[in-house]
């Protein structure tokens, strides 16, 4: 029985402050301004805001925080800079702040000014001005104190964090920040955070163009309160701005293998996509996180597809080389790779009997046409056979990369 009576007044120790804060929220009064400045003045009388306003100073007193993210405003994915609008709501009794309603009129709740009562002093665990706790700035504010002690803090403001970003699946990069909250001027047998109600949703958040925010949730230990956020970025502008226009461009280099040679203009066109692709890469460049740790996968992918794209101006030019020789093939390998290119397997291959006269002093592997080979192959033939297999090989180096990549960060993010 006694056992029982110990866990009763535990629980009803630790539901006390939740029940409190309720009714004080139902129902609230101020009545009249009278009764408000006689009630500050009772309070307020002998009030010693440098103790702990509970009564056995050997136990800690506890704190229920809770957090609000309100807007984010910008974040810097080089220097890591998450800056973002968010509220610090505290809550706790301070038994030295009490009254009876019915002698004030019914009063039950009053204003303090922050500079007059106790504060628990909490700061920013992770700021982005320096290396140091970073104090959040109450002096303007006011607490709301009911009849029972019940005081509430709420604080408001920018804050400014480090996150640590991650750019390797960028455009589709998400971001894991936390905001840590620590009481400054306590220890642990001091003061300890109340787990309930550690962040709540807020239904004034107002969304970010660029960016995506989530609060995941949060960690008390003690004297400190860790909000995990994450930021995902909306990459649906960067997708048509810079995926669609670079598959473009690649497009437009590889079909210079489609151009007949007799045009004239393969050259130049093949310079004019290689220079298209160099400065639409250069104008990306301000696009693309400058970091180096970790390296963003689209950064290699760009990388690798400009030293492709110099491979398609070289192989465009040896094929007009090869178009224009009018020297004899002498290479039976290079006969033998045309061969093999030209080689169907649905054609079923025709024997022709050929009646060939050959002159006594005439060596058989020299042929009348220095163009032609002694089974009819002309340099044409291999430049035409060779455009084919580039085409081949380049729509491959191509595109292979990018739905690599795309199908990699589906599985991946």
């Amino acid at each position: 029985m006694r056992n029982l009576r110990f866990v009763f007044a535990y629980f009803g120790t630790c539901f006390l402050s939740k029940c409190l804060v309720v009714s004080q929220i139902d129902v609230l009064s101020y009545s009249t301004m009278d009764n408000q400045i006689a009630i500050q003045d009772k309070v307020l009388h002998g009030y010693k805001k440098t103790i702990r306003p509970i009564f056995d100073q050997d136990l800690p007193l506890a704190v229920s925080i809770a957090f609000i993210f309100r807007k984010m405003h910008d974040y810097d994915v080089v220097s890591g800079l998450f800056v973002f609008t968010g509220e610090i709501r505290l809550t706790w009794r301070d038994f030295s702040l009490h009254w009876n309603p019915e002698d004030f009129g019914n009063a039950t709740i009053t204003r303090l000014p922050v500079d007059e009562v106790w504060i628990p002093n909490i700061g920013i665990g992770n700021p982005a001005e320096s290396e140091e706790f970073m104090e959040i700035e109450i002096a303007g504010f006011s607490v709301a104190v009911s009849s029972k002690g019940i005081v509430q803090l709420r604080n408001s403001g920018l804050i400014k964090i480090m996150c640590e970003s991650d750019v390797t699946y960028y455009p589709f990069d998400t971001h894991n920040c936390s905001l840590i909250l620590n009481v400054l001027n306590y220890d642990a047998d001091e003061i300890q955070f109340n787990p309930h109600k550690q962040v709540i949703e807020s239904s004034t958040f107002k969304d970010n163009g660029q960016w995506k925010v989530a609060v995941l949730g949060s960690r008390i230990e003690k004297t400190s309160m860790t909000v995990d956020l994450q930021i995902k970025r909306r990459s649906s502008f960067l997708v048509v701005n810079i995926f669609l226009p670079v598959i473009f461009i690649l497009s437009m280099n590889i079909v210079v293998f489609l151009l007949p040679v007799e045009s004239g203009e393969r050259i130049s066109f093949s310079i004019t996509g290689f220079l298209a692709f160099a400065v639409f890469i250069t104008i990306l460049t301000d696009k693309v996180p400058h970091q180096s740790n970790p390296l963003s996968i689209i950064s290699s992918i760009f990388a690798f597809q400009l030293a492709n794209s110099t491979m398609i101006l070289i192989c465009n030019v040896l094929v007009v080389n090869l178009y224009h020789r009018t020297t004899k093939i002498t290479s039976s390998c290079l006969v033998g790779f045309v061969r093999l290119m030209r080689r169907s397997p649905k054609r079923k291959s025709t024997v022709t009997n050929i009646d060939i006269k050959v002159h006594p002093n005439f060596d058989c592997g020299e042929t009348n046409d220095d163009n032609v080979f002694e089974d009819g192959i002309a340099w044409k033939d291999v430049a035409g056979v060779f455009d084919s297999f580039f085409l081949f090989a380049f729509i491959c180096s191509t595109f292979i990369p990018i739905f690599v990549f795309i199908l990699y960060v589906m599985l991946n993010t």
